[in-house]
C-alpha cells in the first residue's frame, strides 16, 4: 500500500526532480531512496507498476522540490505508449523548472539496453534537455563489474545519446533489506590498528581497577545501511545539477511498429563503439581516473558532503545547481562538473 502523495494544490515546491526511464529500471525505488521513505509503490514485476504521474514534496531546510515518479515510456501496445506520453507531459506541465534524471538499467551485467536509449532520444527530441539540468542514473549494477566500467560507460552513453558532459551516477545493486555498512571516518578519529586494539584491551582492564582512567576512547564509527549510502550518492549528484525550464516542442514520436527499427539502430551504434574502443582507451582511462578521484573525495568527507539538513538556508537566486538554489554548499561540486 503506497503512502499518501502530495496534492498539487497543497504543494509548495518551486522545482522538480523528474525521474524518467522505462518500466523496470527502478524509478519508484530510487524516488523512495531520495525521499528517505517508501512513498511510491515498487516491486519486481515484468509489467509496469506505475500507471499515473505522481509526486511527493521533499523538504530540506526552508526549501523543497517535488520528486516525480512517472510511468515508463515503452510498452508492448501502442495505446499504453500513448497513455504514458500523456503522463510524461503532465510532469513537465506541473514543474517545468526541473532537474531531469533518466534511469538506465544496468542489471544485465552492466550492459546499456537499447530500449533505454530509444526512450531517452524520443523524450529528448521534444524537451531538448540541457546537460546542466540532466542526470543519467545507471542503476542495479553488479559489484564485480570491470574496473574501467564507469569511464567506458560514460563515454559510450555520451555517444549513444548525443549528450556530452552529462553528470552520471552509478548505483550498485543493493539488498532490499537493511544491510549495515560502517561509515568511513578519519583514521585519527576512529581508526584503530592491531596495536591500538591491544592498548584498548589493556586500558579496559585498568579501567575496572582504577577510576582515574584517562578520557575514554572515541566511539566506533556509526553504521549506515546500503539504502542510506545510496541516498547520499544520489543527493550528491542531484544537488550538482541546475534546474532549467523545459518547454514542450512537439509530440513524442514513438510507434510500436517502428520500435524494432529504432532498437536495431541503437545496436548498430553500440557495435560501432565496441569497434572503436581500443582507440578510445586513453579517454576511457582518464574518465575513470576522474571518477575514482571523485569517489575517493566523496568517501573522505562524509560529514561535510552529506549532512545537507545542517547547512540549508533557501535563497531564491541563481546559484550553481539545485543545491545552490536551496543554499547547499558541496565541496565536490566542481569536481563532479569536470568528470561528466
Amino acid at each position: 500500500m503506497c503512502a499518501q502523495r502530495t496534492k498539487l494544490n497543497t504543494s509548495a515546491s518551486k522545482y522538480g526532480l523528474i525521474l524518467l526511464g522505462n518500466t523496470g529500471v527502478g524509478k519508484s525505488f530510487i524516488g523512495n531512496v531520495v525521499l528517505g521513505r517508501d512513498v511510491f509503490e515498487h516491486e519486481c514485476s515484468s509489467s509496469s507498476v506505475t500507471h499515473e504521474t505522481e509526486f511527493e514534496d521533499y523538504t530540506i531546510g526552508n526549501g523543497s522540490f517535488a520528486v516525480f515518479n512517472i510511468p515508463g515510456l515503452i510498452e508492448a501496445e501502442q495505446a499504453a505508449v500513448d497513455r504514458n506520453k500523456i503522463e510524461i507531459y503532465k510532469a513537465f506541465q506541473q514543474r517545468p523548472n526541473s532537474v531531469v534524471a533518466f534511469v538506465f538499467s544496468g542489471g544485465s551485467g552492466g550492459r546499456i539496453r537499447d530500449e533505454d536509449i530509444v526512450a531517452f532520444k524520443a523524450i529528448n527530441d521534444v524537451y531538448h534537455f540541457d546537460s546542466e539540468s540532466l542526470l543519467f542514473i545507471i542503476n542495479d549494477l553488479p559489484n564485480d563489474r570491470s574496473s574501467k566500467y564507469e569511464g567506458e560507460t560514460a563515454i559510450k552513453l555520451e555517444r549513444l545519446t548525443e549528450m556530452p558532459n552529462v553528470r552520471m551516477c552509478f548505483l550498485d545493486r543493493i539488498s532490499r533489506q537493511a544491510v549495515k555498512i560502517r561509515e568511513p571516518q578519519h583514521p585519527k578519529a576512529y581508526g584503530m590498528d592491531t596495536v591500538g586494539k591491544k592498548f584498548k584491551d589493556v586500558k579496559n582492564f585498568f579501567k575496572k581497577q582504577d577510576d582515574r582512567t584517562p578520557e575514554k576512547l572515541p566511539e566506533p564509527a556509526p553504521e549506515l545501511d546500503e539504502r542510506e549510502m545510496m541516498r547520499r550518492k544520489l543527493m550528491d549528484a542531484i544537488m550538482s545539477c541546475t534546474p532549467r525550464v523545459h518547454e514542450k516542442r512537439g509530440e513524442i514520436q514513438l510507434n510500436v511498429d517502428k520500435m524494432k527499427t529504432l532498437i536495431e539502430e541503437s545496436k548498430r551504434i553500440q557495435q560501432q563503439f565496441e569497434e572503436q574502443r581500443d582507440k578510445l582507451q586513453k579517454e576511457i582511462e582518464q574518465r575513470q581516473r576522474d571518477f575514482d578521484e571523485y569517489k575517493r573525495q566523496q568517501e573522505a568527507r562524509p560529514h561535510e558532503v552529506h549532512h545537507y539538513h545542517e547547512k540549508i538556508i533557501e535563497r531564491g537566486g541563481d546559484g550553481g545547481g539545485l543545491g545552490g538554489l536551496l543554499g547547499i554548499i558541496s565541496p565536490i561540486a566542481n569536481l563532479i562538473s569536470r568528470i561528466f
